[in-house]
């Protein structure tokens, strides 16, 4: 089934050639899926450098693990559009969400061929050939734990986690001790960390949640000014793992390798 007819049987006045189609993909600084999950979609599309949204809807995707795979995130009204001259000199939209198609928003996932850099597509370039691929039973949330080897979280996600009391995250993250990274995508700097309470990882994590530094002198120097832009630059994975029971000599000496074998004291956010 075509995308632009299963959304016309939600909203009849939806029209390809009064839309355009909004494929969101990565800015070389954040995903737009992340930011779909973590609730700062609309406000992250409203600011654009140009003036993309010059007909009366915008359908909008987010790219969704391939090229030709697309997450649907909203269909909007455009109500205005205000020049703004502030360097970089942009535009911000007022975007109203279509209510009719709401039931759809992070359920649907469409396919299309269509891989060219453009990412304001004109809806009858697309009428065709977006089709529906899946259609979710419920909305796409933050997943369930995804195993050890698999954890990358943005700071944002991983308060969504810790506020939200996720069981699969809690129960896994408590039941080890062990080493954990946390990477700045603005600065490309590391810090290693240990997890030697008995809370294990999560009780660990649960402090950054809370205040973003977790106690560490480095990442309180670096966050003191703008800390709500800077944190959300964090992301949390994790190098290795170790039993509950281990003691805090044994962590020590792991987060030791670690430092060392990433140099995280030299040019990183280490400090000791």
């Amino acid at each position: 089934m075509k995308v632009f007819d299963l959304l016309r049987i939600q909203y009849p006045s939806l029209e390809a050639r009064n839309c355009k189609v909004h494929l969101a993909r990565f800015n070389q600084y954040e995903q737009p899926l992340d930011v779909f999950i973590e609730g700062r979609f609309d406000e992250w599309q409203s600011w654009q450098r140009s003036r993309n949204f010059q007909r009366e809807f915008v359908l909008s995707f987010v790219q969704a693990g391939t090229t030709t795979s697309w997450l649907f995130v909203g269909l909007y009204r455009v109500k205005d559009c205000q020049a703004v001259a502030t360097p970089p000199a942009h535009f911000i939209y007022e975007l109203e969400r279509i209510s009719a198609c709401e039931d759809l928003v992070g359920r649907l996932y469409a396919s299309s061929p269509y891989t060219k850099r453009n990412s304001y597509v004109y809806g009858e370039t697309l009428e065709a050939e977006l089709v529906v691929s899946q259609l979710l039973p419920r909305r796409l949330s933050i997943a369930d734990f995804p195993g050890y080897k698999r954890v990358d979280v943005p700071k944002a996600q991983l308060d969504i986690i810790v506020r939200d009391n996720i069981p699969t995250w809690r129960t896994a993250l408590s039941n080890v001790k062990g080493i954990y990274l946390i990477s700045d995508r603005k600065t490309h700097q590391l810090y290693v960390g240990k997890a030697d309470g008995t809370e294990g990882i999560w009780g660990r994590w649960c402090a950054y949640a809370q205040n973003g530094h977790g106690g560490n002198v480095a990442l309180k120097e670096e966050f003191r000014l703008s800390s709500a832009d800077r944190l959300a630059d964090l992301r949390f994975s994790l190098l290795e793992i170790a039993d509950i029971h281990s003691t805090k000599d044994e962590i020590l000496a792991r987060e030791e390798h670690w430092k060392s074998v990433l140099m995280t004291r030299e040019c990183g956010f280490n400090r000791n």
